[in-house]
C-alpha cells in the first residue's frame, strides 16, 4: 500500500457554512445563496489548507516482471484558523454544540455524545482576487476533529477546525470554481463513429466567443471541420480543438474510434 498527499494552500479566505441536504454537485446552491452574512462563520488568519490523500495498492506478478498501481481510496480535509467567530460558529463546527439567546446573552453548550446531531454542512471557502478573479472551494462534510481555541496576549483569538470532506453521489470530494478562467473544453473526450458517418463535437471557450481551430492527428482515419467529425477508415484519431488568447494557445482533445462502415 502506498499513500500520496497533495496539499493546496488556499490563501486568505472567507468561510461560509450552511446545512446541506443534497447529494449531488448539481444540488449546490447559487453563490449568492451560500455567501450570505448568516452563513459567514469567519475570516482566516494565516490562510487555510486543503489536503487531498490517495491510497494505492501495488500489484505485482509472481515473477516480478509486471506491476501496476491501483487507486483504492482517497480523502480530503480542510483546515483553517478563524479570527472572527462566535457561539453560532461553534454550533456549525461541533456536532454536540447548541446555542441559546437570553437577555442579550448567547450561551453555547458543547459536548456529550448524546447531544450530537447528524447534520451535514456545505462549506465554501472564497479567496478574493480583484485581478485574477475569485476562487471558490466547495465541499460537504463535518468537523470530525473538534477544534482548538488559542488565546494569546496581544493577538487575535483564533479557532482551528479541521473538516473531513464527504463525497457527493459521484464520489467527488472538492469542487473548485475559478473566475476569469481562460481555456477550452470539448463536449466529449472519446467518441465512436462508423466509417462514412459523422458525429458532432462542440467546444466551450473562456472567454466566450473565441475562434476555435479544429485538427485531426490522423486524417486517414477521421477528419474534422467546425466540430463535425467524419469517419474515414477503421482505426483511431485524436481530434484537437484550440484557441489562442493573448498569444497563448489552449487545447482540448477527443479520441475518435472509427469502426467499419455500418458497424
Amino acid at each position: 500500500m502506498r499513500k500520496e498527499i497533495d496539499r493546496i494552500a488556499i490563501g486568505s479566505v472567507d468561510i461560509y457554512m450552511q446545512e446541506f441536504t443534497g447529494t449531488k454537485v448539481s444540488d449546490i446552491p447559487a453563490d449568492n445563496a451560500i455567501e450570505t452574512e448568516a452563513n459567514h462563520i469567519g475570516r482566516t488568519k494565516d490562510g487555510g489548507e486543503i489536503t487531498y490523500t490517495t491510497t494505492y495498492y501495488n500489484v505485482k506478478s509472481d515473477d516480478g516482471k509486471a506491476a501496476r498501481n491501483e487507486l483504492t481510496d482517497d480523502g480530503a480535509t480542510v483546515s483553517f484558523g478563524l479570527i472572527t467567530w462566535n457561539g453560532d460558529t461553534i454550533t456549525k463546527l461541533v456536532p454536540t454544540a447548541s446555542t441559546t439567546l437570553s437577555d442579550g446573552k448567547r450561551r453555547t453548550l458543547i459536548g456529550g455524545v448524546a447531544n450530537k446531531n447528524d447534520k451535514v454542512y456545505l462549506i465554501r471557502a472564497v479567496h478574493k482576487d480583484g485581478v485574477k478573479g475569485d476562487v471558490r472551494y466547495t465541499f460537504i462534510g463535518k468537523n470530525v476533529n473538534g477544534f482548538a481555541a488559542a488565546y494569546k496576549p496581544g493577538q487575535e483569538t483564533t479557532i482551528t477546525p479541521n473538516i473531513t470532506a464527504e463525497p457527493f453521489d459521484d464520489g467527488r470530494l472538492i469542487v473548485l470554481d475559478e473566475e476569469n478562467a481562460v481555456g477550452i473544453s470539448l463536449s466529449a473526450h472519446s467518441i465512436t463513429v462508423a466509417a462514412g458517418s459523422t458525429a458532432s463535437l462542440s467546444a466551450v471557450t473562456a472567454p466566450t466567443g473565441q475562434t476555435v481551430t479544429w485538427a485531426s492527428a490522423d486524417t486517414s482515419n477521421a477528419t474534422v471541420s467546425s466540430g463535425t467529425v467524419t469517419g474515414v477508415a477503421a482505426g483511431t484519431a485524436t481530434i484537437t480543438a484550440s484557441i489562442t488568447v493573448s498569444g497563448t494557445t489552449y487545447t482540448d482533445s477527443c479520441t475518435v474510434t472509427v469502426t467499419g462502415a455500418g458497424a
